[in-house]
């Protein structure tokens, strides 16, 4: 991101470095905090930072950009040339986690905190996705046709959605990983349109309204992230709200 308007730039000098940065940096830059801007906004030292992320008590950073500017994505791996701005970044919405890691360490020790935020995340997780079977779509590994939990369908998705937690996934392709229903919300749309595509892509002519497509793929862009330049061609953006979008528009995928 460029620096603030009018703050202390002369409109007739050259153009400064910051806005020739690539675009990998000034997405970052724009969407991310550095682990010494989360510490701050948070009123912690850097030091404490880490260490309720060395015991696994907050979302790990969803960036890691190297010494030699080479990028770490929690979802997608490494970018050897990234280029980008040496540092951690974590989504601003991780200080909602890091308050709640802190109130829970106030009556725990650091291995029973990590149990009980565990422990609440899956719980309002599968709350989120109870509520998701019956108001977006169906999912019957998890919940018989009375809406009633099928227990391994339910424990795997929690788990699963516990560990993506953790390791920065949702900081990274969740535009408000704030809360667990936000977090179930994109899950939730990203599988029902991967599903929806799949099966008009096997047969097009397949019985069934296909009328709230549009509506699902709006609501899915507004609740993922954009996804960084690097990521975006392998992103479910790219796949699901361009690509999906533009075939059932009748168009050729953006390219």
């Amino acid at each position: 991101m460029s620096p603030a308007a009018g703050s202390c730039s002369d409109p007739f000098s050259p153009i400064p470095f910051r806005i020739a940065m690539n675009q990998t940096d000034a997405y970052l830059r724009r969407h991310y905090w550095t682990a010494e801007r989360l510490a701050d906004a948070c009123g912690i030292e850097t030091a404490q930072l880490d260490a309720l992320l060395d015991h696994g008590l907050v979302p790990a950073p969803s960036y890691v950009v190297r010494a030699d500017g080479s990028l770490q994505s929690a979802a997608f791996g490494d970018f050897p040339e990234a280029g980008a701005t040496p540092g951690r970044y974590f989504h601003p919405g991780t200080v909602a986690w890091v308050e709640r890691a802190r109130e829970v360490l106030a009556d725990h020790d650091a291995d029973a905190a990590r149990a009980e935020l565990e422990q609440r995340f899956r719980h309002n997780f599968a709350a989120a996705l109870a509520d998701l079977d019956r108001a977006l779509a169906r999912l019957p590994d998890s919940f018989d046709d009375q809406g009633a939990p099928r227990a391994a369908g339910l424990e795997a998705r929690t788990a699963d959605a516990w560990d993506a937690f953790r390791e920065g996934i949702f900081g990274l392709c969740v535009a408000d990983p704030t809360t667990e229903y936000a977090i179930a919300i994109k899950e939730i749309l990203q599988e029902t349109l991967g599903a929806r595509r799949q099966a008009l892509a096997e047969d097009p002519a397949a019985p069934g309204g296909h009328a709230d497509l549009p509506a699902l793929i709006a609501r899915y862009a507004e609740a993922a992230m954009p996804f960084s330049p690097l990521e975006y061609p392998r992103s479910s953006r790219r796949r699901l709200v361009e690509d999906f979008g533009a075939e059932l528009a009748g168009a050729p995928p953006v390219a």
